[in-house]
């Protein structure tokens, strides 16, 4: 009897280890993110991803804006910017007050480019400004009209809708626009923008 359970075990862990995305699989995902190389991806990836599509709660926009935060598929993708301690205790010392997950990665190597740099002192830390505090999100993450930032923002006071990404900006409209109980937009708007 142990055996056979040994032998069950060893088949089902070896046969998880091997499992790959079927053909179907492979092109719901796809169908969301066409770029996506999804053959490549694990198996964990692909689960989440199917988690997310088959969800069932969810508009179009909204599973595509949540799939492409999880796996970007290209350069042009918002991402938080993702810096270490030191590296942000470096720039912290050229501007004060930055919050460094709601600027695009770019901008901040950028930065930590000009800070490594051959530039003095003054000089970087004018450079290293105008990159972190100087930028217009809402040019250079999303195309959102003030009135639709005030919209956003009327339901979570407590961000700053400008700094989002343009598929951040039309998920949140989307939640917006089409839930029908006003009192679920709050925190549906959080749970997509993981604000507690």
């Amino acid at each position: 009897m142990k055996r056979f359970m040994i032998t069950t075990a060893l088949t089902l862990t070896t046969a998880g280890a091997a499992m790959a995305a079927t053909e179907g699989q492979i092109n719901t995902i796809e169908n969301y993110l066409p770029e996506a190389n999804v053959a490549a991806w694990s198996d964990t990836q692909v689960i989440s991803a199917l988690n997310v599509i088959k969800s069932g709660d969810k508009s179009r926009g909204e599973i595509e804006a949540q799939l492409k935060a999880m796996y970007v598929v290209d350069g042009e993708n918002f991402t938080p910017a993702m810096i270490t301690e030191g590296e942000q205790a470096m720039l912290d010392m050229y501007v004060d007050g930055v919050d460094y997950s709601m600027l695009p990665q770019p901008v901040v190597d950028q930065a930590i480019s000009v800070a490594y740099s051959d530039l003095n002192n003054d000089q970087k830390a004018e450079q290293i400004e105008t990159l972190l505090t100087v930028v217009s999100p809402t040019e250079t993450l999303n195309r959102a009209t003030e009135g639709e930032i005030a919209l956003i923002e009327s339901y979570v006071p407590e961000l700053d809708a400008s700094l989002l990404s343009e598929e951040q900006v039309v998920v949140a409209l989307d939640i917006i626009n089409s839930t029908d109980n006003e009192a679920e937009i709050e925190p549906r708007l959080k749970a997509y923008l993981n604000i507690s």
